[in-house]
């Protein structure tokens, strides 16, 4: 079997689906490439290793069913874009949408991580650990995702869900930041704005 990496159908600058054809540049692919960008970065932090098989477990796990739900938010997206199988400007597939129960397991998470790591009471510099620090890359790679699809929702409506996902997904990778940072010993530190 004969493998391709690449089409060729994409050299002009613009991507087709089906009859519609949109050029590269523009705000839909801005944020399918962010949203690709933060899973490559969720794949990168999958494989730190913090000392502990028990630690890695927990983690990778987490992480990799972020990754796989990225993967539904790009599906949605990109149906979204290519205006295939809507109904009412939403996805009318389920499979390929971010859902409720999406949002509340990244809640379970968060609470999950604040039960076990000490109270925020400032503002925390990123780094610590290399885990850490790229768990911290990615969220901000998050944030920036939010801002690009609060920017897109005015061109293409996007469902609440999908916004407020994004804007949880960045609170999992800070949380997970500091649960590595605590179970391997790091202490955090804070700006003193000196």
């Amino acid at each position: 079997m004969n493998t391709m990496f690449f089409t060729g159908n994409g050299d002009s600058g613009k991507s087709v689906m089906g009859k519609k054809s949109i050029p590269k540049s523009d705000s839909l692919f801005v944020l399918l490439g962010t949203l690709d960008e933060l899973n490559s970065w969720i794949g990168f932090c999958s494989t730190c290793d913090a000392g502990t098989s028990k630690f890695n477990i927990e983690v990778e796990k987490i992480l990799l069913r972020l990754q796989e739900t990225l993967f539904i938010a790009q599906a949605e997206i990109g149906a979204i874009g290519f205006g295939i199988r809507l109904t009412d400007g939403q996805v009318k597939n389920p499979t390929i949408a971010i859902a409720e129960h999406h949002i509340r397991e990244m809640e379970k998470i968060i609470f999950d991580i604040d039960a076990v790591v000490p109270p925020i009471k400032h503002f925390v510099l990123p780094g610590g650990t290399m885990c850490a620090a790229s768990l911290d890359i990615a969220r901000v790679v998050a944030r920036k995702a939010e801002r690009i699809a609060v920017k897109f929702s005015k061109k293409k409506k996007l469902s609440p869900e999908f916004l407020q996902y994004l804007n949880r997904l960045s609170s999992v990778l800070f949380a997970l930041a500091r649960y590595v940072n605590f179970i391997s010993g790091k202490n955090e530190r804070n700006p003193n704005y000196k």
